[in-house]
């Protein structure tokens, strides 16, 4: 990967940036090295067009004001320890605005950031393809994970070779975590291989399930819990990991949870920093995956003031935070929506002030769950293809269940009635216009193994993908 190309100049780079750290809050007209130190990372990021003097003037002040307000931080222009932790975390995002040259075309420039004329139109408001000389034009940026299952990576349906030219970064999904701490699976390496050659970071996800069916048939145990509880396993837990980050050299690791660790939250806390601590001397970062969406109420209601709580801890010790805003087939009860925008849009809004936005990530299903009223039939996930090929055969009336964005048909197959919920380009996009608005880090597809082919084009004039990474990963 370029943006690692080896534990140690990934080494090399935290020890320089911890020569600079910052220690103090900087504010207008303060002098020194720290000043000086934070104007050279704002200008790398396009922030501040200044003279590095160490002199916090009025563009220092307003290249910090601009930082706060793309990290969705409080907007004062004061550097500070929010300020700080974003630049230390090697995952700040970049200020993208271009000045309309003379003789400039609206394509020239959408050529030149490698972005669709359709972007700059939506994301500036122009009401037409001319730009006039000195018009200021955002292009906005944002992380892109795709997650991909490791029962379809052998085969994939859509062709990866595509799909990763879209993305900030992949997240297959190779491991998963054993109650005795034992870290299981391996990479496919045509997907390794294409992701190095195609230049975008990986993130291998090692799953942590909820419960594990022992051999004898004798029960079930809780990994997580297994784990937290065992001094053995969890040294072993943390052993494996890293090894496991420092044997395929990755930008970062994510831990998925299937349910939300409550009772154990102290635990998976410290859990997390050990793991942080740990994966920081291979070079690597640490992200979460948090299931989140059964937790509210059909009603809407606010999540408790506890599991608000609980994702603060476990945000505070990871640099990404995931949050799987959709169920799997296996977690329905009675047919309904795979995702649901009122709900996210409630999720949002209850976790807005209690977590960071610039290290959150929202995940995003790209399948369909497929309902049966046979008897003892549980819900199948359908891909897009398939969703396509029932829609081909049967010819049903597509609509949207209760206003929300997803879409639900129905149809019968063997004299058994079905009720089938998808996502497609078009409902992808309403979600991603909503978590835009909140600023958040990213967003993630799930799954890529076969997703309409339109959400590429939805995406791009959306924003453009960040590539490559903004910064040194943090020693820390």
């Amino acid at each position: 990967l370029s943006s690692l190309t080896s534990v140690e100049d990934v080494l090399a780079m935290s020890s320089s940036q911890k020569e600079t750290p910052w220690k103090r809050t900087l504010r207008l007209n303060m002098k020194g090295q720290d000043v000086e130190a934070l104007q050279r990372r704002l200008a790398e990021l396009s922030y501040y067009s200044g003279k590095c003097d160490g002199v916090y003037g009025l563009l220092t002040k307003g290249a910090v004001f601009d930082f706060q307000k793309a990290h969705r931080l409080r907007v004062d222009g004061i550097a500070g320890k929010e300020v700080f932790s974003i630049l230390r975390s090697g995952l700040e995002r970049e200020k993208i605005e271009h000045i309309v040259a003379k003789g400039e075309t609206l394509s020239g420039i959408a050529a030149r950031y490698k972005v669709s004329e359709e972007l700059l139109i939506r994301a500036n408001s122009l009401e037409a393809e001319e730009v006039e000389e000195g018009d200021s034009l955002v292009i906005p940026v944002m992380r892109l994970f795709g997650f991909c299952s490791a029962e379809h990576l052998g085969e994939p349906v859509y062709p990866y070779e595509y799909v990763l030219r879209s993305l900030t970064a992949i997240a297959p999904r190779w491991f998963f975590l054993d109650e005795n701490g034992s870290v299981h699976g391996s990479p496919d390496k045509k997907l390794l291989a294409l992701t190095r050659m195609a230049d975008i970071e990986l993130w291998p996800v090692v799953n942590v399930p909820r419960h594990r069916f022992l051999e004898d048939g004798a029960g079930t145990q809780n990994p997580l819990a297994c784990v937290l509880s065992d001094s053995v396993a969890y040294s072993s837990a943390i052993k494996g990991i890293s090894n496991l980050a420092a044997r395929m050299r990755t930008k970062g690791l994510i831990i998925s949870v299937e349910e939300f660790p409550l009772k154990n939250i102290f635990a998976f806390q410290s859990f997390l920093c050990k793991l942080r601590k740990v994966l920081s001397q291979e070079g690597a970062l640490l992200a979460v995956e948090i299931p989140l969406l059964y937790e509210l109420s059909v009603s809407g209601k606010q999540i408790d003031r506890k599991r608000i709580h609980g994702l603060q801890d476990i945000a505070s010790q990871t640099h990404l935070v995931f949050l799987r805003t959709y169920k799997y087939p296996w977690e329905f009860t009675s047919p309904e929506p795979v995702m649901s925008i009122s709900r996210v849009r409630s999720l949002l809004q209850s976790f807005a002030g209690a977590i960071d936005f610039w290290k959150t990530v929202v995940s995003i299903p790209a399948f369909g769950v497929d309902f049966s009223s046979g008897l003892g039939t549980a819900p199948l996930r359908k891909t897009h293809g398939e969703v396509e090929e029932i829609i081909g055969l049967f010819k049903p009336v597509v609509s949207h269940p209760d206003g929300e964005r997803s879409k639900v048909f129905k149809y019968r197959s063997f004299r058994v009635s079905h009720t089938l919920y998808f996502e497609d380009a078009e409902s992808i996009g309403a979600y991603v216009d909503l978590v835009q608005r909140y600023g958040v880090a990213g967003i993630a597809i799930a799954d890529l193994e076969d997703v309409d082919t339109r959400v590429w084009g939805a995406l791009k004039v959306r924003f453009k993908p960040v590539r490559g990474g903004s910064g040194p990963v943090p020693n820390n």
